[in-house]
């Protein structure tokens, strides 16, 4: 049912009309006010596509599908409570915030959505799933038995001919793909990212390094993209230095490419270049002003 779009970027084009809560109420009036199914209106496709991209890393964020993040949008959109809000799109937000949340609890919890939202109306708190970092930032068992592992070749950041990074991608796994995951999350975490925030960055920046071919296709395309930095509540600056340092530079291999290739945490963490980087690109406090 869902098709595949370029996630939404605040300068990838002009914004339609809809995008401000003034636009939309706009929209709405035109959508209940319509003698026939006013949600056959010729802009609502559009408003439904928009809503997909908007709310698309809010959904990955929850382990969710960018869709499901759209169907709540548009649940909430035909309520005519939203129509009379005084501010349209911060109702719409919050509720599909509060929609992948529960859909994210249900997930950990096995148990229906619905339920997954009483009980966060009653405050109980649910278990953390297995594969999920720990609150503290210790490494999974599973990065713990590859550290102990006895060390390959070591990962050295030098440029790399084109032969032998295609040999290095062919050599690849799906585990050390995994595991190199695992490993960078782990040290976002050891730097000052929440978990969920870890994640999500994560596999905002594979997601871009998927469609870009390149890790410098992909920095220069991300260091423009200004959804991350209110999803995440982080500045330009910290967003541009936290993919710098994923995604390396052409005389020096990125943290992703650095633990999937079979970089060791152990020897990540002595290295204390990459450690001061990492340093710099840890939230700030969520009481200062963001990305101005």
């Amino acid at each position: 049912m869902s098709t595949s779009h370029a996630p939404f970027t605040d300068t990838a084009q002009a914004l339609p009309s809809f995008a401000s809560s003034h636009g939309l109420r706009r929209l709405l009036v035109k959508v209940f006010t319509s003698d026939s199914d006013g949600w056959s209106h010729p802009e609502v496709p559009a408003l439904l596509e928009y809503c997909e991209r908007k709310f698309a890393l809010l959904a990955r964020r929850h382990g969710q599908d960018p869709a499901d993040a759209m169907a709540a949008a548009f649940d909430v959109l035909r309520l005519p409570s939203t129509l009379d809000a005084e501010d349209p799109w911060g109702v719409v937000t919050r509720a599909v915030q509060r929609t992948m949340q529960a859909a994210d609890r249900a997930d950990r919890l096995l148990c229906s959505v619905d339920h997954a939202r009483r009980l966060m109306s009653s405050g109980d708190h649910d278990v953390e799933r297995f594969s999920d970092l720990a609150e503290d930032g210790s490494i999974p068992v599973v990065v713990e038995q590859v550290a102990q592992q006895p060390p390959g070749e070591p990962t050295v950041d030098t440029p790399r001919s084109p032969s032998d990074m295609a040999s290095i991608r062919e050599s690849i796994t799906d585990r050390d793909v995994r595991i190199g995951l695992i490993t960078v999350r782990t040290l976002l975490s050891w730097a000052g990212w929440p978990p969920d925030d870890a994640r999500v960055a994560l596999e905002y920046v594979c997601q871009r390094l998927r469609e870009s071919g390149s890790p410098a296709a992909a920095f220069d395309s991300l260091r423009r993209d200004l959804s991350p930095l209110h999803l995440l509540d982080v500045d330009h600056s910290t967003w541009t230095r936290l993919c710098r340092v994923l995604l390396g530079s052409a005389a020096q291999d990125g943290l992703i490419r650095r633990a999937m290739c079979g970089a060791r945490p152990v020897h990540l963490l002595d290295d204390s270049r990459l450690m001061a980087a990492l340093a710099l690109t840890a939230p700030a406090p969520s009481s200062e002003v963001r990305h101005g």
